[in-house]
């Protein structure tokens, strides 16, 4: 059973709401059959991510209810303390004949983290098992290494810690204890540990290490003002990088016709998948796949897979340890939740071996170019395939891409480190702290006192998905003043210094849309 911490119950509570109401509402016909119906046309554009928030809309004979804003990604926030990389060695897969990587792992020392909450899986409960101090819970995961503890995690606040007791010490698990996971903030009342050293998150240096920016889009206004602002900020941290960085070049795929960026922004148009089996995601496998065989070849080793709603707030590392690709770790990818699926498209794995499967998506993640060009194929065909299963279809709706690019990666030896500083995701997190990045996809919403309202639409609110048909204003408000968010300032930021400093904001092939107002 996962161990979450009782806010953490909350969030994955909205999110199989989310999930169920998705899988009730939200099947699209396949467009090939009624590509000329406007309305499916429109829906073609729309990505994974707003998946979410078409299901938690109110209907037309429920305008008064709120959207929710509860999010459905509990990822972890932490950064791993820096200790040397442990070595690898390669062995071979029971199941499969491949090579993956083990690496040996080594108890630390006490290493305490305030304001830290370790996630995993419970080993043993925590509200009712008091210790007295963090080093004896500590102590007690050590005890219980034999039967998979490998985090733990202590109450140190008097008043309790979000419905906790004091004192209260939680032992977990987590499928990689050599890179913890978990949620970081200043108001955090928890203190953890893992039992073993940490390996170092922070990439090799060498500046000879360049990556290539790949982000993937459709033609639809929507994309396009995000891209436009994302494409600036690149721009923008590249020059701030001075001249050891590792940010290299860009390209931005583009799955669909001309759209009028491509002076903007580097651009290869390549091919939408003729039939998106009603789920437009899986044109992003085959962009990829199209890259490597249209596209100009880049001189990079490293490829960064990103989307147009990533916006970089510093300049980027190479977050790369030798050849092992680096990944943002999502919570609710959980592939030995369902086992039973994960043994039909893995013919052969084990039981035992279905949690080292990596919970990522396919963006952001930072790979070698050879790598991905070997992985794309599996990953499309993979994705296609259990878009096509009915059971998968039902358990991972909108994230089932997600599934198809941890699922091919694994049956190809190549597993990933995790790297949850690559972005953040507010209003969820609140604090810049080691993120380099603001991902934004969840709605941000505060009454006029500056008060986070989740479940229910602020007085003041951003989400991109109001701007759907056209690009938002410039000069959005700033939140109110007492927003104590200091993410979503330094976002609202960054679209209105893009908005200000690009040239026909609200292009959009030979049109000009822009809404009219800051829309709630």
């Amino acid at each position: 059973m996962s161990a979450r911490p009782p806010r953490r119950r909350l969030h994955a509570r909205v999110f199989l709401v989310l999930l169920a109401a998705y899988l009730s509402f939200f099947a699209l016909p396949a467009f090939k059959s009624i590509r000329d119906d406007p309305v499916v046309e429109r829906e073609r554009e729309l990505t994974r991510d707003d998946a979410r928030t078409l299901i938690a809309e109110p209907s037309t004979d429920d305008r008064d209810v709120p959207v929710a804003s509860e999010p459905v990604d509990d990822a972890p926030r932490a950064q791993s303390p820096q200790a040397p990389s442990h070595a690898s060695t390669p062995t071979k897969a029971a199941w499969g004949g491949r090579k993956r990587s083990t690496r040996a792992l080594k108890l630390s020392e006490f290493a305490p983290r305030e304001h830290f909450e370790g996630a995993g899986d419970v080993v043993k409960w925590g509200q009712d098992f008091f210790v007295e101090s963090a080093r004896k819970c500590h102590d007690e995961c050590v005890r219980l290494k034999d039967k998979g503890c490998t985090t733990w995690v202590w109450c140190a606040d008097a008043n309790g810690c979000l419905g906790q007791k004091h004192k209260s010490c939680w032992l977990k698990k987590q499928a990689k204890p050599q890179s913890m996971q978990g949620t970081k903030a200043k108001s955090n009342p928890w203190t953890s540990g893992s039992i073993y050293e940490q390996d170092d998150a922070r990439g090799d240096p060498d500046p000879k290490r360049k990556f290539h920016v790949v982000m993937t889009t459709n033609k639809a206004v929507y994309q396009g003002w995000q891209a436009r602002v994302m494409y600036y900020h690149y721009k923008k941290q590249k020059a701030l990088q001075g001249p050891n960085g590792q940010m290299g070049g860009f390209t931005r795929v583009l799955h669909d016709d001309s759209d009028g960026l491509e002076e903007e922004i580097p651009t290869c148009r390549v091919d939408r998948l003729e039939d998106e089996l009603g789920f437009v995601v899986l044109s992003r496998p085959y962009a990829f796949i199209q890259f490597f065989k249209k596209c100009p070849p880049i001189e990079e080793e490293f490829i960064l897979m990103a989307e147009p709603d990533h916006v970089y707030i510093k300049p980027l590392p190479n977050l790369m340890r030798g050849d092992t690709p680096a990944a943002f770790p999502f919570f609710y990818i959980v592939p030995k939740d369902k086992p039973e699926i994960v043994k039909r498209f893995l013919p052969g794995i084990k039981d035992e071996e279905i949690p080292n499967i990596d919970g990522i998506g396919s963006s952001p993640v930072f790979i070698r170019k050879d790598d991905l060009e070997r992985l794309a194929p599996e990953w499309a065909s993979m994705s296609v395939a259990l878009q096509k299963d009915k059971e998968a279809k039902d358990a991972w709706g909108w994230v089932i891409e997600m599934y198809g690019y941890t699922l091919a990666a694994y049956k190809l030896g190549i597993e990933h480190d995790m790297r949850p500083q690559l972005q953040s995701q507010p209003p969820w997190d609140k604090e810049i702290g080691d993120f380099l990045s603001i991902h934004f996809t969840y709605g941000m919403d505060y009454d006029l006192q500056g008060k986070f309202t989740p479940g229910k639409v602020g007085a003041w609110r951003f989400d991109k998905r109001s701007y759907q048909n056209a690009y938002p204003p410039k000069n959005i408000p700033s939140p109110p003043e007492g927003t104590d968010n200091d993410l979503v300032r330094l976002f609202i930021d960054a679209v209105n210094e893009a908005s200000a400093n690009l040239p026909d904001w609200g292009k959009w092939g030979s049109d000009v849309i822009i809404a009219d107002k800051f829309t709630r």
